[in-house]
């Protein structure tokens, strides 16, 4: 049997994509800290995600048809996880803070993350619904034609992958817009987890599928601190929207000219 065709490969990756479906209901269960299992949830969403665009070419349109599920429970999750972002850049923002504004917006915002995580599990208690649907879509992933996976298509679509992060940074040097930001940023975390996902499955299926030469400089760590850094940018874009229900306008005008500040830093 060929090499690229070992059947470990496609097996591994079933296996990984049935460990992120579990990590994902296992951290929707968590219920003594809420916020901390949405992050952990939406993590390992784009985790599988990742690994499925990785397999996306090999096994066919039904893959497709499980990521637009899966990008569906990610949604539902966003505005849960922005709340909790807006709070956690506030209480960033507060600390050396003498005029002790960011501490006061960050105890508002905290406010309205919780409100808001209350009325969520009032139409899903406990993330029932949610915590389903990942049984559901684990079901489904398993009857994806992993076998088709080869090392070859893998590799195909780690380079694919790292054509799309430097064209996203290239339009992100000559937009710099917040949207080009984002979108450069999701690309780059995609590649980042792709390639882990990659490492993942050497250990498991012991077939080492080589990607240092496609990503050349880019190693998981370097863009894993790229990522870092666009994510600095993006948070504060977060913090900026939910503070358009600040309740003082005075406060509020304050903090805005305080956070474009802060803008400038990070693009500097």
């Amino acid at each position: 049997m060929n090499a690229d065709t070992l059947p470990a490969t496609g097996s591994s990756l079933a296996a990984l994509a049935r460990k992120e479906c579990k990590a994902v209901a296992k951290a929707l269960a968590n219920r003594k800290d809420r916020h901390r299992g949405i992050h952990e949830a939406r993590k390992a969403l784009r985790r599988l995600r990742s690994l499925l665009a990785l397999v996306n070419d090999a096994v066919g349109h039904e893959s497709s048809k499980i990521d637009i599920a899966l990008r569906n429970q990610a949604k539902r999750l966003s505005a849960l996880r922005d709340s909790q972002v807006a709070v956690a850049m506030a209480e960033k923002l507060a600390v050396g803070d003498e005029a002790g504004e960011w501490a006061i917006a960050a105890q508002v915002l905290a406010v309205q993350r919780d409100l808001l995580l209350e009325t969520e599990l009032g139409k899903d208690p406990n993330f029932a619904r949610r915590i389903a649907a990942m049984a559901d879509i684990a079901i489904v992933l398993d009857k994806l034609r992993w076998k088709r996976v080869t090392q070859k298509s893998l590799q195909q679509s780690i380079k694919q992958s790292h054509r799309r992060v430097n064209k996203s940074e290239r339009e992100a040097a000559e937009q710099g817009t917040p949207a080009s930001l984002h979108r450069w940023r999701r690309r780059v975390r995609r590649l980042r987890l792709q390639l882990e996902a990659v490492h993942a499955l050497n250990r498991l299926s012991g077939v080492a599928i080589q990607t240092s030469e496609v990503h050349k400089s880019k190693s998981t760590k370097a863009l894993a601190r790229l990522a870092d850094q666009l994510g600095w940018r993006q948070d504060i874009q977060v913090l900026r929207a939910a503070l358009k229900t600040f309740p003082n306008a005075d406060m509020l005008a304050n903090l805005r000219k305080r956070l474009r500040l802060e803008t400038k830093l990070a693009n500097c």
